[in-house]
């Protein structure tokens, strides 16, 4: 009985195997599988066949959570999914089964298993139909062709602006520097990204905020995995090797500071994407800003304000002495002028160039005398710049200024305008020498 029943499970085992052929004619091999959840197929490499790589791809008729797609080498591969890290998984389509994918992909190199039996193995739970595909190249083939958003690079898919996925497939919104960003989520989830290529090895800060009361469920993604919150039973296992979350409320906005680790080992984009989720299972509409800013830019902008403020201090430091010495400059030259003006005086003194006494008279007759007594003891003439006291004649002219007789008549002679408030004395002469002297 036993005997019988170990055939049955060995007739069985040849019954799911199905052997896969490429030769150096026959790089294509395809085929439809209907109605079984488990499969293994065995690649059979012809002794013609020089390929680098074989892909191996598979596109489910419907979504199942529960599919996977591994290989083995020399054995077949064990479906064992407790994954220790998720970044360092070999010999099974991660990409596909934690994303829920319905296209699953392996790239296979020849130099890996060098000759070696090689198994591939589907997975499910359910009843699923599938196409499966190999195909021998010599080049990298990327999944599912970048869905047709994106370039084939060394294996490895460079997304165009707006699409994310290790094969291009799910739109994302691109946040630009130094513009804000809104989103509207409307009970759905919504895929962003920051492009660190264009950083320069910057470091950036994002800032998110909402208008939800309930506030909103921000994941930051730590693999190229998409995590997707909808699929909580799947992601439950994985979450702390998946995403870091976080939660923005209304009124306390979130700033993540961003660093380009310039990771030279792969040539993909390097890309942080986040997930926005609301909280809140009743549809509404919830606005998401986000800003990003470039620090070093930041820092930029407040080390030239300082330079502006320095420099305008200096600016008004330079203003206030240049008007100080032009103030200076102006007060000597005034100084010169009222000495210049006395030398004048005193060497006509000195030459004894007077007018006649009756002309002296006349003048006098015009300038009123003011008495010393009522002027203080430290009062002197603007034109000697002796005490009024040591000269008790003191005349006063229409402007109400005082002078020493002998002074104002000798000043009068020179100029016709007071020497303190240059305003006409209104002086009227009719010596025949004044018209030499005016």
């Amino acid at each position: 009985m036993l005997l019988i029943l170990q055939i049955l499970i060995f007739q069985m085992t040849l019954a799911l195997e199905t052997t896969i052929e490429i030769s150096e004619n026959v790089k294509n091999w395809s085929d439809i599988q209907l109605s079984s959840p488990n499969n293994t197929y065995i690649l059979k490499i012809g002794n013609t066949a020089n390929f680098l790589y074989y892909a191996i791809n598979v596109e489910l008729h419907k979504q199942d959570d529960t599919f996977s797609l591994h290989y083995g080498i020399g054995k077949t591969p064990r479906f064992n999914l407790n994954l220790s890290e998720i970044s360092d998984v070999e010999g099974f389509d991660i990409y596909g089964y934690l994303e829920n994918r319905f296209v699953h992909f392996i790239l296979l190199q020849s130099q890996d298993f060098n000759q070696q039996q090689v198994y591939i193995s589907t997975s499910s739970e359910w009843t699923q139909n599938y196409n499966i595909t190999v195909t021998g190249t010599n080049y990298k083939m990327c999944p599912n062709n970048c869905s047709n958003q994106g370039i084939c690079q060394d294996g490895k898919c460079l997304c165009n602006k707006y699409y994310i996925g290790n094969d291009c497939h799910q739109n994302a919104t691109y946040i630009e520097q130094n513009k804000e960003i809104f989103l509207s989520l409307e009970n759905t989830i919504k895929y962003a990204y920051v492009d660190l290529e264009q950083s320069q090895n910057q470091s950036m800060s994002l800032i998110v905020k909402t208008n939800s009361s309930e506030g909103v469920d921000i994941y930051i993604m730590k693999t190229r995995i998409l995590y997707i919150p909808v699929l909580e039973d799947l992601n439950r296992k994985y979450y702390d090797l998946l995403v870091e979350g976080n939660e923005v409320a209304q009124n306390y906005p979130i700033e993540f500071e961003l660093q380009d680790k310039n990771d030279s080992s792969t040539q993909v984009q390097k890309r942080i994407r986040f997930i926005f989720k609301q909280k809140s299972p009743v549809e509404q509409n919830i606005l998401i800003s986000l800003d990003l800013i470039n620090l070093q830019t930041q820092n930029t902008i407040s080390t030239n304000t300082v330079i502006v403020i320095v420099a305008s201090i200096a600016g008004i430091i330079i203003i206030l002495s240049i008007s100080f010495a032009i103030g200076k400059y102006y007060r000597n030259k005034k100084i010169k002028e009222t000495l210049s003006a006395l030398a004048q005086v005193r060497q006509m003194q000195h030459e004894k160039k007077y007018c006649a006494k009756s002309f002296d008279e006349q003048i006098l007759e015009q300038l009123p005398q003011i008495q010393n007594d009522q002027q203080k003891n430290t009062d002197v003439c603007p034109i000697c710049l002796d005490l009024y006291i040591n000269k008790p004649d003191l005349r006063s002219t229409k402007c109400k200024h005082l002078f020493h007789k002998e002074c104002i008549l000798t000043w009068i002679y020179i100029n016709k305008n007071c020497p303190t408030c240059r305003s006409d004395l209104k002086i009227h002469m009719n010596h025949p020498n004044n018209q030499q002297h005016s």
